[in-house]
């Protein structure tokens, strides 16, 4: 199993990668001749200062589309911004389609990408990730469809048993 991430996140720093080494890491994976799954922490454009962003997620997506395309078994996570703070306390949301709105924990994002590689659920689905957060009455964007994360439960294969595949 092979695990990278596309940003890094420690003492509240970010470290965005590009699409070249987005690249050079799939070629990389493909050459050695293994079959993996691959997951690929990419971002939603929340919290990217408004004049880079359309940059970053350009970046970003062509990345995601050449992971796509390369054969590899995937898993793209999208998380909200990240956050330095302890994971597992509060309420996840999953989604697909740029409607997550809220941050989440680093701990949260690496605990996801660890439990993606182990459940066949996650195997080709790129999703959004972020806090449970309320909205306006009527402008409900998603059901909760995930409880706290925490050892003791499975949160991920029902929360992505709803959506759908190769987004």
């Amino acid at each position: 199993m092979f695990s990278v991430g596309t940003y890094v996140c420690m003492r509240l720093q970010v470290l965005y990668t590009s699409f070249a080494f987005d690249k050079i890491l799939v070629m990389v994976v493909l050459q050695t001749g293994q079959e993996t799954d691959f997951v690929l922490v990419s971002c939603t454009g929340l919290g990217v200062e408004p004049s880079r962003r359309e940059q970053v997620l350009k970046s970003k997506r062509a990345g995601e589309d050449l992971l796509r395309r390369s054969g590899l078994g995937y898993t793209i996570i999208r998380p909200g911004p990240l956050q330095e703070e302890p994971g597992g306390q509060r309420a996840l949301v999953f989604d697909q389609g740029n409607r997550i709105t809220q941050g989440i924990s680093c701990a949260d994002v690496a605990d996801i990408c660890v439990k993606a590689l182990h459940d066949s659920t996650a195997r080709n689905k790129s999703f959004d990730v972020c806090y449970e957060y309320v909205t306006d009455q009527g402008r409900e964007l998603y059901e909760l469809v995930a409880h706290l994360p925490d050892k003791a439960n499975n949160y991920l294969t029902p929360a992505l048993s709803v959506l759908e595949k190769n987004t």
